[in-house]
């Protein structure tokens, strides 16, 4: 039976979500990586397929001096998790943010993804964001074998990060049992809302020699997925209007288009636009993972590592546009504020009717194509026992296209009558449209006029990092280690993007030009089935390519100009940074008072050179044209170029008592920083000029870093095999924060609101975190010894208080949740694994100055996942999984929850399948 399992747990499983390798081997790496010492190896490890991942997880713990957490392949495998940051989200003190149904990004201990620090190996991977943030979605799991999360930084770590360094890990033959081994799946996924099934397949294979002298082993995963998400939204979020504004103006008449029976008003906030929408996603994604391994010699071991994924994201989103800068506004009834002189002020618009209206039926597609890429060499040798030296290399590309098949098409409905109502309370306004000159009005293929379009916009980009390192380590005397070495490393973000001109975008904004009923047809897909009230649950579909060549058809009759999106280079930039560091780090093991004590003491400096060059305009002129859009005049483009550089000493400690062989008391302190985000270091801009929704955003080349002293002390109690009860307190003093700063600009007769990040006043964040494991193999008898749980809490809290101008609010921290908690429950023998995940976050700041200067919130959120597998023999295994059981539904709300910004129904996600190994 012994032999059995070492089989079965000794290779890297690629199936339903990630990976099984050897879990001694995972953890006496990354252990070793955590202390820069070798773990030992405990062979009680090797159990059940479950309790050999948190075993292996409690050991890299256990050894480690630094605080980290980590999962291993089989965490990954077992769990119905679509990828690594949603088994993330299972460490004590990390949350994930979600994005339509799949998590994207991580938040450690109240920071978000531009706080932290990813690696793979050890080295920084290139992403196609704009800024640094890691994306977990273009990385499938399958091609890893397991990630360390170290919440506090000593000298040696690669990363700079306030929130924690996340070291992804794949594959290396040499440090598995077997000599070959081989194990793949197939699996179909079932998608609710689309109805349909996507497949999936995965296969690894691992090999060494006999003498254990050379290795290969390769990872492969290809995936489809078709899904639809049903998304209701406020497209700018909520605004504050008056009776006096030129938006209600009226052929150049003040307050035309207020209806009789409308009370005057004064500053109440009301939805900027209204839109539900068919969100569709197709991806395809297909990713491979190599390693070959060469150790000539005892003393020397030569590494290369390959990571290549490649993912195209096909995005169609088809919806109303509820616009409300036409028609009568003939009834209004606003809740709150108070009226003065007669004047309502303030206050929410709960209810609307518009007449004489019109609505836009939008159809926008998003074509991304997504490559990312790693290559990379290690030297490792170590010539005697006291003395080891590695040098490391590596180079990683992230690229980014699709920009020139971006289309953003809109048709209009003119004479349209139409209506929202908020009084339900539902996250889902009430909402219809009807015309009197036809029925059935959101399907109806008749009465619709061109509008605009935009084709070829959006960006490509390319983010090309290079890294070389020398790492030196030396024992000079029994139970003290002297850590040394340099790390030099280069960035390129490169951002290309295109833009249509203004003046072209509105070639036919006045709406006049009658388009064939021919090129529509209803959807007919239901929206929002079983939820929300007196809504349209259906309208028209039309293909953007064939409208467009309408349109173009038009434009040729009409001698009017309509052109694809052209290179634009104020929304274009390129930033280069490079970093030169170097460390030095002392680590001593000893005993005090009967007691184990492991100590390291290091310090990092960090010099830091950057260039940021782009183009700038400016808004010369913005005029309503009375249709519903505003005629710009912007300004030549100016180029222009930034050089910032600064320098940083970056000392830590972190300590290890054993207070018995069980009981393990820590504590660290550190100075850390995290340097602004690429986007927010660029000069580029974007604007946007609906109305509602007339924005300027651009970045700020002269911003300093993210800087802060942190601390903290916890203590794990290791009760029994497999067993862990841990708590910790921390203690973060940020010292200069960068925050979006909003404020208005009057051009001409439009108001804009102009964002720009900017360096703020500090602020701290503190908070504790809770975990516990436990298998009952050793506790309880027969069948119920298959039971085991895991479960962590994190409460984290800070002072950070900014104002919004443009809201008259104030706001915290992106991404901190004051609470949130993971459950799990799982059951492992006789052949049968079952596990069931709740995880639950608070709500948190999503972002600070959304479309229309007003913060975002992401709505509290949990979810339940379930998994269920059978082992038929030793070399097959049959399972299903089921995501978002409970079917959450994601909601982001603007200043209060009463003010939707979207609402989206993500549906649940079914899948089986069969695993092999050989």
């Amino acid at each position: 039976m012994r032999q059995r399992l070492a089989f079965r747990h000794s290779l890297f499983l690629a199936a339903a979500g990630s990976a099984l390798i050897a879990a001694p081997a995972l953890a006496q790496d990354a252990a070793e990586a955590a202390t820069g010492a070798p773990a030992e190896e405990e062979e009680a490890i090797v159990v059940t397929g479950i309790r050999a991942s948190e075993r292996a997880a409690i050991d890299i713990k256990r050894n480690s001096v630094a605080v980290v957490d980590s999962i291993v392949a089989e965490d990954l495998g077992k769990l119905p998790d679509q990828n690594v940051a949603e088994s993330l989200q299972r460490v004590p003190g990390v949350t994930i943010e979600r994005n339509r149904g799949e998590g994207r990004f991580v938040t450690v201990r109240g920071f978000g993804p531009k706080f932290n620090a990813v690696t793979v190996n050890g080295r920084l991977l290139a992403t196609d964001n704009n800024g640094r943030e890691f994306s977990f979605d273009t990385i499938p799991s399958e091609v890893i074998s397991g990630a360390d999360v170290f919440k506090s930084p000593q000298a040696n770590l690669n990363g700079s990060s306030i929130g924690a360094t996340i070291n992804v890990k794949t594959l290396r033959p040499l440090d598995q049992r077997e000599g070959f081994k081989f194990a793949g799946s197939a699996t179909g996924m079932w998608s609710e809302i689309a109805d349909s099934w996507n497949p999936e397949f995965s296969g690894v294979a691992s090999w060494k020699n006999d003498a254990g002298t050379f290795g290969i082993a390769l990872a492969g995963v290809y995936s489809e997925q078709d899904n639809r998400i049903d998304e209701f939204t406020i497209g700018a979020g909520h605004v504050r209007r008056s009776a006096g504004d030129s938006y209600y103006n009226l052929a150049g008449v003040s307050r035309g288009r207020l209806g009789a029976g409308v009370q005057n008003f004064s500053g109440v906030s009301m939805p900027s636009n209204l839109s539900p929408f068919f969100f569709e996603r197709q991806l395809d994604r297909w990713a491979v993972n190599g390693s070959v391994q060469m150790r000539p010699s005892e003393t020397l071991t030569v590494t290369v590592d390959t990571l290549y994924s490649k993912a195209r994201f096909r995005e169609q989103q088809t919806g109303l546009a509820y616009d409300f800068a036409g028609g009568i506004l003939a009834e209004q009834v606003v809740q709150g504020g108070s009226v003065v002189n007669g004047v309502q002020t303030g206050g929410e618009a709960v209810y609307q009717r518009y007449v004489g209206g019109f609505v836009d039926q939008i159809i926008q597609y998003d074509d991304r194509n997504v490559t990312t890429d790693q290559f990379g060499i290690n030297v490792d040798w170590q010539p005697t026992d006291t003395l080891r030296v590695r040098l490391d290399g590596s180079v990683s590309d992230a690229r980014r296209r699709g920009k020139e098949n971006n289309l953003f098409t809109t048709v209009r409905r003119k004479g349209i009558d139409f209506f929202f109502d908020r009084r339900s309370g539902s996250p889902i306004y009430d909402y219809g449209l009807s015309s009197p000159n036809y029925a059935n009005a959101a399907t109806n293929p008749n009465g619709l006029t061109a509008h605009y379009y935009i084709w070829g916009g959006g960006s490509d980009i390319d983010d090309e990092i290079e890294e070389y390192k020398a790492d030196v380590e030396w024992k000079p005397a029994t139970g003290l280690t002297i850590y040394a070495g340099a790390q030099a490393q280069s960035r390129i973000k490169t951002i290309n993007a295109a833009e249509t001109p203004f003046g072209e975008q509105c070639t036919y904004c006045d709406s006049n030009r009658a388009l064939p009923a021919s090129l529509f047809t209803p959807t007919n897909r239901n929206f929002f089935s079983g939820g929300g009230g007196n809504i349209a649950r259906d309208w028209l579909y039309y293909s953007p390519q064939e409208m467009i060549r309408t349109i173009d058809q038009f434009a040729a009759q009409d001698n009017k100009a309509f052109n694809p999106g052209v290179f634009s280079p104020s929304a274009s930039s390129v930033v280069n940074e490079k970093v030169y560091s170097a460390y030095a780090m002392a680590a001593w093991e000893t005993q005090v008072g009967g007691m184990d004590l492991a100590v390291n003491v290091g310090i990092r400096y960090e010099d830091t050179d950057y260039t940021s060059s782009g183009a700038s305009r400016q808004v010369l002129s913005a005029v309503p044209n009375g249709a519903g859009q505003n005629i710009i005049t912007v300004s030549p483009v100016q180029p222009i170029s930034f050089r910032g550089k600064y320098r940083d000493w970056l000392p830590s400690v972190n300590v290890r008592l054993g207070v018995t062989d069980n009981f393990i008391v820590r504590a660290a302190a550190s100075e850390v920083l995290t340097r602004p985000t690429l986007s927010d270091l660029s000069p580029r801009q974007t604007i946007q000029t609906n109305p509602g929704n007339e924005t300027i955003r651009r970045g700020n080349p002269d911003l300093q870093p993210f800087r802060a002293k942190q601390a903290e002390i916890g203590a794990e109690w290791y009760f029994a095999p497999g067993s862990l009860i841990n708590v910790a307190g921390f203690y973060k003093d940020i010292q200069s924060f960068v925050t979006l700063v909003t404020t208005p600009q009057l051009v001409d007769q439009v108001q804009f609101q102009v964002t720009v990040p900017g360096n703020g006043k500090g602020a701290t964040v503190k908070g504790f975190e809770v975990g516990y494991r436990q298998s009952f193999d050793t506790w309880l008898p027969g069948v119920l010894s298959g039971f085991g749980i895991q479960a962590s809490y994190n409460y984290t809290d800070s002072n950070a208080l900014y104002t919004n101008a443009v809201a008259n609010v104030s706001f915290g921290l992106e991404g901190l949740s004051k609470n949130s908690y993971s459950l799990v429950g799982f059951y492992e023998k006789y052949g049968i694994t079952a596990r069931a995940a709740y995880t639950y976050r608070d709500n948190f700041l999503a972002v600070a100055s959304g479309r229309n200067g007003e913060p975002e919130y992401f709505d509290a959120y949990g979810q339940l996942d379930v998994s269920l597998a059978y082992d038929i023999g030793k070399n097959f295994t049959v399972f299903a999984d089921a995501i978002n059981l409970n079917n959450a539904r994601e909601f982001i709300y603007s200043v209060s929850e009463d003010r939707t910004k979207e609402y989206r129904k993500t549906g649940r996600r079914v899948s089986a399948g069969v695993r092999v190994r050989f």
